[in-house]
């Protein structure tokens, strides 16, 4: 699938709904409305959420679909992201495994998303963590 972005957003809250999120919406090849959420908790994660799953960043889609840690890939080239979905967590998110996004049109400053999407996928349970391409880090995920 290809979008194209027409709005990418940042969200901060670490006091109230305590969460970093990268929003992207835009039109894929059929015009239809998309979206997808990518954030996390700014929190450390509790036993309870490390036994659910819970203890990873998480990815939206604009129906309300929720998975936590199902990305393989993230790189960002240019103008161009491009998501690589587990196939399951794909399936469950009804979106294909490869999603680019042509960031052209967005207005989005490149530097400040490599920064933001680092600073989300990078944390959490290392082996949730996908492979970050163009995002100021190389090869599987480092940070702590």
């Amino acid at each position: 699938m290809r979008l194209t972005a027409a709005e990418v957003g940042f969200f901060e809250d670490h006091e109230d709904e305590e969460t970093l999120e990268v929003g992207i919406a835009g039109v894929d090849g059929a015009r239809v409305r998309r979206s997808f959420s990518i954030q996390r908790s700014t929190y450390e994660p509790d036993e309870q959420e490390v036994r659910s799953g819970m203890d990873s960043y998480n990815v939206s889609t604009e129906r309300g679909l929720t998975v936590y840690g199902c990305l393989r890939s993230v790189r960002l080239t240019g103008a161009l992201l491009t998501l690589e979905f587990t196939a399951e967590d794909a399936g469950i998110l009804e979106v294909p495994t490869h999603v680019e996004v042509d960031l052209s049109g967005s207005g989005v400053d490149d530097a400040d998303l490599s920064g933001r999407l680092r600073e989300i996928l990078d944390w959490g349970a290392r082996e949730k963590r996908p492979e970050l391409i163009g995002l100021g880090v190389s090869g599987p995920s480092s940070g702590e």
